[in-house]
């Protein structure tokens, strides 16, 4: 009788304990297997042999200047020399004034309380108590009546040196020298005392210096149009100048695909020029490999991470199918030469040869078709100069971010017919950020309101000319583009005020509180750059280290996608019952 608790087991019984035999893979008519092997085409090789030697030579230039914006006419004077060791290209980018802008309060006794520390290292902390009277914080140095301004002032006040004025009183005593020679008459300080204040004091100078990345004056990257950052960079090789330029780089991780090349602009001649250098060098080709490679050998096991013969594909996933056509037929026949390139560098490539197994040495010129232009920095159609550069950027691979100081979400609002621009967070003069919308809930609970009194207190229905919008959103209304002809359709966003009905009933109009939507008055941003995804625009502190191992702070914006459209909720001409309003 069957059972379902008993079962047999058949196992293959080996002649032998030996697994020789197993191993070698014997065939027992190898004429079958040739005949198979060209069945499959794999006769039809072109007999190449692999390669074994590389001889490649590269020319390279080191970035030799700077231009912040889109360059136009006149760039060569609005361009800066730029040393890549000094700042990656980030923090000079997304770089904006802290310690003297509104909300840099916070900067200001940071850099206080590290002068008194200075004082005490340099055995001069008997004379804090005449920078503490001299350069005292007021109230009205930190503004402002959110809780964390609030709690600022408590604790600075009295306990910590205005470190902005400081700051300017001493820079105008030193001028042009390098150290200050003399401390200024006030406040008064014995001569015995002096000598250690004033190392002291030109200690704190170098630290202000170095402590934040801010940008020259001028120097602003950021196009508030376009909501992203552009900029340029130069550098000279033996054909001539060439000019990188970033037009969109919203923030954030900055490598070589935001650039396109450019020969035909010209930034002008750096002050101390860093010519192009010439390398050639002998190297052995490398296979390309990647994760889950079909196994070259026949008895490689291969990895079980990725697996193709599992791959679904469907009538329209061409570029799938392409791509593991790519992998499984062709993954092979790619080398990788490695080159060592310094940072910064612009490279492009003079010579390549290679020399295979049966001593034939080929000439291998640069792709030219347009197809194999992905890793190019030039567009089609760009001077020939331009359509074989490298370019190994200075930048950073990892960054510290501080909390959003400030976040500003733009979206479409197709029920009130409007894009907003609302200001989730902004900067408080203790340099935190204040969230809005916690501040309009409390504005709410303390009855504020557009109601004006009237002498109908028994009235059923209450009109409005508007529904209530909070303050913190700021409408954006469509007007003819900048220098479009009317017929042309062409429009942008303009910002406009919130009018606000006070109970007297005089008009007040809603102004932004924060950088990103003051940064142009009148602020335009062009159509495009709000889609129904909407975008997201945020501000913070981040902090990196370079290559010499300082530490590089700055202040910088990022662009993200938004999360769709919104409602704000907008109507006019409405009648309600008073309950209900």
């Amino acid at each position: 009788m069957s059972s379902i608790t008993t079962w047999h087991r058949l196992e293959p019984l080996p002649a032998s304990n030996a697994l020789d035999d197993g191993l070698r893979a014997e065939i027992a008519d190898p004429l079958w297997l040739l005949a198979r092997q060209r069945q499959f085409g794999e006769f039809r090789g072109e007999d190449a042999g692999s390669p074994i030697q590389a001889r490649v030579a590269i020319e390279s230039a080191r970035i030799s200047r700077y231009h912040a914006g889109a360059p136009g006419g006149g760039a060569a004077a609005r361009a800066v020399d730029y040393d890549d060791s000094s700042l990656p290209l980030e923090a000079l980018v997304e770089s904006e004034p802290v310690r003297g802008a509104p909300g840099g309060g916070g900067m200001a006794i940071v850099a206080g309380l590290h002068f008194l520390r200075l004082m005490r290292k340099h055995n001069a902390a008997g004379r804090r108590t005449a920078y503490l009277t001299h350069y005292a914080l007021a109230a009205g140095d930190l503004p402002g009546d959110d809780p964390a301004a609030a709690a600022l002032r408590r604790r600075a006040i009295g306990r910590a040196v205005d470190g902005r004025r400081l700051h300017a009183d001493l820079l105008a005593a030193r001028g042009n020298r390098r150290e200050l020679a003399t401390l200024p008459a006030q406040p008064p300080i014995p001569a015995a005392d002096q000598a250690n204040v004033l190392a002291a004091v030109n200690e704190f100078l170098a630290w202000w210096e170095s402590f934040l990345a801010e940008p020259a004056s001028g120097a602003d990257a950021w196009k508030p149009n376009r909501l992203e950052h552009g900029f340029a960079v130069q550098a000279d090789l033996s054909g001539g100048r060439v000019v990188l330029t970033a037009d969109e780089y919203p923030g954030g991780r900055l490598d070589w695909h935001a650039f396109r090349a450019d020969t035909r602009t010209d930034l002008g001649a750096p002050r101390r020029a860093r010519p192009a250098e010439q390398l050639v060098q002998t190297l052995l080709p490398t296979p390309v490999s990647y994760r889950g490679m079909p196994a070259s050998r026949f008895w490689e096991v291969e990895d079980s991470a990725i697996r193709f013969g599992g791959l679904a594909t469907g009538r329209t996933d061409l570029a799938r199918m392409l791509l593991t056509e790519f992998a499984l037929t062709y993954g092979n026949d790619w080398f990788v030469i490695p080159i060592d390139l310094a940072v910064g560098s612009i490279a492009t490539v003079s010579t390549l040869t290679v020399t295979d197994t049966f001593g034939t040495t080929t000439n291998v010129p640069a792709a030219a078709d347009a197809a194999w232009q992905m890793y190019r920095l030039a567009a089609p159609g760009a001077p020939q100069r331009a359509q074989s550069l490298l370019f190994l950027p200075p930048t950073l691979l990892e960054t510290q971010e501080s909390d959003s100081v400030e976040e500003v979400a733009f979206f479409r609002d197709e029920m009130a017919n409007i894009v907003w621009g609302v200001e989730r967070t902004v900067q408080s003069a203790a340099g935190t950020g204040i969230d809005r919308y916690e501040e309009a809930q409390r504005a709410l609970a303390a009855g504020a309101d557009q109601l004006v009194p009237t002498d109908f207190g028994d009235a059923q229905l209450l009109y409005r000319l508007s529904t209530h919008v909070p303050d913190h959103w700021h409408p954006f209304v469509p007007v003819r583009a900048a220098g479009a002809a009317p017929i042309s359709g062409l429009i942008q966003l303009e910002r406009r005020a919130l009018v606000r009905v006070q109970p007297g009933g005089a008009s007040e109009a809603i102004q932004p509180r924060g950088r990103v939507l003051t940064a142009a008055e009148p602020l335009r941003l062009e159509e495009e750059e709000v889609p129904r995804s909407g975008a997201v625009v945020t501000r913070n502190l981040q902090l990196s280290r370079w290559t010499d191992g300082r530490y590089i702070l700055w202040s910088g914006r990022r662009k993200r996608v938004g999360t769709g459209e919104g409602a704000s909720g907008l109507r006019f001409d409405v009648v309600a019952p008073v309950a209900e309003a």
